[in-house]
């Protein structure tokens, strides 16, 4: 019986992305418009500009900022932001998500006249447990993330949420792709009419804000907070106005 439940389990979950995925093709005919008044350099190499996504009917979908990094080696972008990079990224920030540059970190002194004392650490003892564990560990690196953070659509009527992809995309041939969802699995996948989109099943019972964790292979690369501003039919925080 165990069996049988996780096999239809699954199969529901696949064929209400198809079914979604299918009416989503219908929504995603969206404008965007920029307000060249909202033309901001709020980090230094950051340049960016107001938009404003329209659904074909004239609804808003969402707005914020799209912008362009200047790495050493090229600009990348576009980048979506919500609100003020500023508030939550810095400069080094964006070095290390978009430019694949590791964080510096100053040297440490010792003063005129002294050797640094050596320090033995202590070797952590493994433990049994740890050793017997079947589960796989989500491992943490400063791996290239596939989402800019961004989502530009959220729809309750069809739990379908679609998340912005970095540009230049990551090649995800024969990647392991896994995202979750406030702690729930769901499934995803690169939107057939805008691959810039990576479009996502919004779990039962989910309720924003929550956490958004995606893996590839094991490996974290992109974990943020959606506040859910700006979802349509979902359980949802009112916004401040």
């Amino acid at each position: 019986m165990g069996w049988f439940s996780q096999s239809g389990g699954l199969m529901k979950r696949n064929v209400k992305l198809f079914f979604a995925l299918t009416f989503s093709a219908l929504l995603l005919t969206m404008c965007r418009f920029y307000d060249d008044a909202a033309r901001v350099a709020p980090i230094a190499g950051l340049s960016c500009q107001g938009y404003t996504d329209y659904l074909e009917h004239g609804s808003v979908v969402s707005n914020g900022l799209e912008c362009y990094y200047t790495c050493p080696n090229g600009v990348v972008g576009p980048v979506d932001f919500t609100g003020d990079p500023s508030i939550s990224t810095s400069k080094g920030d964006l070095d290390s998500r978009l430019c694949g540059i590791a964080p510096q970190f100053p040297p440490t002194t010792t003063p005129a006249g002294t050797s640094p004392t050596p320090v033995e650490s202590p070797t952590p003892a493994v433990s049994a447990t740890a050793q017997a564990s079947a589960t796989a560990a989500i491992t943490a690196t400063a791996e290239q993330p596939l989402l800019t953070g961004a989502v530009t659509m959220c729809e309750g009527a069809t739990d379908l949420i679609s998340f912005r992809i970095v540009q230049p995309p990551p090649d995800l041939t024969d990647k392991d792709l896994a995202v979750q969802i406030a702690g729930e699995e769901s499934t995803c996948s690169v939107n057939p009419v805008n691959p810039s989109l990576l479009t996502c099943t919004i779990p039962d019972l989910v309720s924003f804000p929550a956490e958004i964790i995606v893996t590839l292979d094991g490996t974290v690369v992109n974990e943020f907070i959606f506040d859910g501003v700006g979802c349509i039919g979902v359980d949802t925080p009112t916004p401040i106005r």
